[in-house]
């Protein structure tokens, strides 16, 4: 079965097409919006987790409105290596220390998917453990999949997943961002995983409800971003596409604005003589997330100057209490509520109270218009584009559907009702029409298949990339790499950190200790098609064995923890090689030098060559 996924910045939604019905799962049966699935993850301190509304609700009851309590733990020697003014670097032990609130029993996270924009990101430390963005993405991935084959009742194996126009302007971070997406479907249990743009599931929905041929424009303005699409629709012909483009603004960036407008309660106003409250503190309040940030120790020297020196101590009281009693995401989802009204009343009353914050305010539609002026002017740029792109003018739309649920806002409707005439606006439902289209894309085989689909193996298919491995020990194996795995096989040192583009790669569980092997032919695999071969090897090397030194140095690296040696860091090499046999040297073959203690470690990772 073929499902359709549209995996909001805020919301996901499943959907199924037969052909003649279209079907949106029940994600929530007990929610107000039982087709809808915040997309909400709550991590516990022993690493369960909850998603949804579920996870909102325990993170209320446990999180919001406890004092943060600060905490610096011992956590380990870590090896740290220096510039040296001989021949080679200086490699020490140091201890490391970390922060922690105790008095956390979870961390929640939102807007995942806004991650991926990020061409440097790679996941994040909750409490003793690095989760990868990819795993992170799994998690409601593998959910939804599970819902759907409980309410189907058969196995659901292949999906269509409704993707942003851009991800980034970048077209590196792009492709990144998408195969980051890829590989998390993969790994939540979908065996044959495609994409298509958001806005095509609205194009899709509209094609088979229209009898005659159309021009239709698509305005999709969700939560992470706004994307358009421009195609001709309807009739017997299956569309045309003539245009599609994307503006990374979405409701998030709305909901900023009107915190931004909130921060004269936080200490915007502030100063001690010359001096203003920093600005880093009052952007880090403008999301939620990076409020624990600011109540970390080190801001207290500097809250207590400004609370006891400043022109606006109440204010400074307030950011205290914000950010020290966890009360950010309570605070946001009273912004998100005021902006939902306003889309229906002229005014609405934003409230929000906790000893020492006491926030009344009449916020009218007017006022948040101007608030949101940047961002009105991005969207209006955006439609311009789009028209450009694909060469026709306003006059030449018949149609325009909105969907999302910024799009309901009154000024991007008057917008589209001034730029094409208010005839022609028709309003989708902005939940649902999106993945009801992603489903018939699936049901009529339109999702776009990726060339690089063949790099993202699950554990039976290991073979297709790796097999007849051969050293000198019998317990070398093949294994996907991923946080928490153990990396050797007569040793227990876990992978603690690595590279979220490695993530769940094929690689092998090498014998610890054969790492004084100075064979230059110690390690035989056969590759079944062409990859990079990645060999991780310790910073305390001096100088790499000759067979290495050919190999491509990269920026990735990779952390593990073992209970005898504690943390260790290793710097990540490259080749690249045809499909057939590899061989590879000893970690201490000819040419090493230093302080060589642990093997290296392999990880391949097939080309993203296309494939039929």
């Amino acid at each position: 079965m073929r499902l359709g996924i549209d995996f909001g910045t805020t919301n996901s939604a499943v959907a199924y097409y037969d052909g003649k019905t279209l079907t949106t799962i029940p994600l929530e049966p007990q929610s107000d919006t039982p087709q809808i699935l915040p997309s909400l993850i709550y991590i516990t301190r022993e690493h369960d987790h909850y998603l949804g509304t579920n996870a909102m609700r325990i993170y209320a009851e446990r999180e919001t409105g406890r004092p943060v309590r600060w905490k610096r733990h011992y956590i380990g020697e870590f090896e740290v290596m220096v510039a040296g003014t001989g021949s080679g670097p200086i490699v020490f032990m140091q201890e490391a220390y970390a922060w922690s609130d105790e008095g956390a029993q979870g961390r929640l996270l939102q807007s995942v998917k806004t991650a991926l924009r990020d061409g440097t990101y790679q996941g994040t430390r909750i409490f003793d453990r690095f989760y990868t963005l990819d795993e992170l993405l799994v998690k409601l991935l593998a959910e939804l999949r599970q819902r759907a084959e409980q309410f189907m009742g058969q196995p659901c194996t292949e999906v269509v997943i409704g993707r942003p126009v851009h991800f980034s302007h970048n077209p590196a971070i792009d492709r990144r961002a998408e195969q980051i997406l890829h590989k998390a479907a993969r790994w939540a249990g979908f065996q044959k995983v495609f994409f298509q743009a958001e806005p095509m599931g609205a194009t899709y929905l509209h094609h088979i409800s229209s009898a005659t041929r159309q021009r239709l424009l698509v305005f999709d303005f969700g939560g992470g971003t706004l994307d358009f699409t421009i195609a001709e629709v309807g009739g017997d012909e299956p569309p045309h596409i003539l245009a599609t483009h994307g503006v990374l603004v979405g409701g998030d960036d709305l909901d900023r604005r009107i915190m931004a407008y909130l921060l004269k309660y936080f200490g915007a106003d502030a100063r001690i003589g010359r001096e203003k409250f920093p600005y880093d503190i009052l952007d880090k309040l403008l999301n939620w997330q990076t409020h624990p940030e600011i109540s970390r120790p080190e801001y207290r020297e500097l809250f207590h100057d400004f609370k006891t020196k400043s022109t606006d101590p109440a204010a400074i009281a307030c950011v205290e209490a914000l950010v020290s009693h966890n009360l950010g995401f309570a605070l946001f989802k009273e912004i998100e509520r005021v902006k939902k009204a306003l889309s229906y009343s002229d005014s609405a009353e934003l409230h929000f109270e906790y000893e020492p914050i006491s926030i009344h305010e009449t916020i009218t539609r007017q006022q948040f218009e101007r608030m949101i002026t940047y961002e009105v002017q991005v969207v209006a740029d955006g439609l311009d584009t789009v028209l450009r792109k694909a060469e026709v003018h306003p006059e030449d739309i018949d149609i325009v559907a909105r969907t999302g649920g910024s799009s309901q806002i009154p000024i991007f409707v008057q917008l589209l009702s001034d730029t094409f005439g208010a005839n022609k606006i028709l309003e989708m439902h902005p939940l649902s029409s999106i993945v009801g289209g992603l489903a018939i894309i699936a049901h009529q085989g339109k999702g776009i298949y990726p060339d690089y689909a063949h790099c993202h193996v699950v554990e039976r298919d290991l073979e297709q990339v790796i097999s007849k491995i051969t050293a000198p020990s019998d317990a070398y194996e093949a294994y996907l790499l991923q946080v928490g795995q153990h990396c050797y096989s007569d040793q227990e040192t876990i992978l603690h950190k690595i590279p979220v583009e490695l993530s769940r790669m094929p690689a092998i569980r090498v014998v610890q200790g054969d790492y004084r092997s100075e064979s230059s032919q110690h390690l035989s695999l056969t590759l079944a098609t062409p990859a990079w071969v990645y060999i991780a090897y310790t910073v305390s090397a001096m100088s790499l064995p000759y067979w290495l030194r050919d190999f491509e140095e990269t920026s990735f690296e990779i952390q593990t923890v073992d209970p005898w040696v504690g943390g260790k860091t290793f710097r990540l090499y490259r080749k690249r090689y045809v499909a057939g046999e590899v061989v590879l040297g000893g970690t201490h073959a000819q040419g090493y030098r230093g302080k060589v203690g642990l093997h290296y470690l392999v990880i391949v990772e097939p080309y993203n060559e296309k494939r039929p």
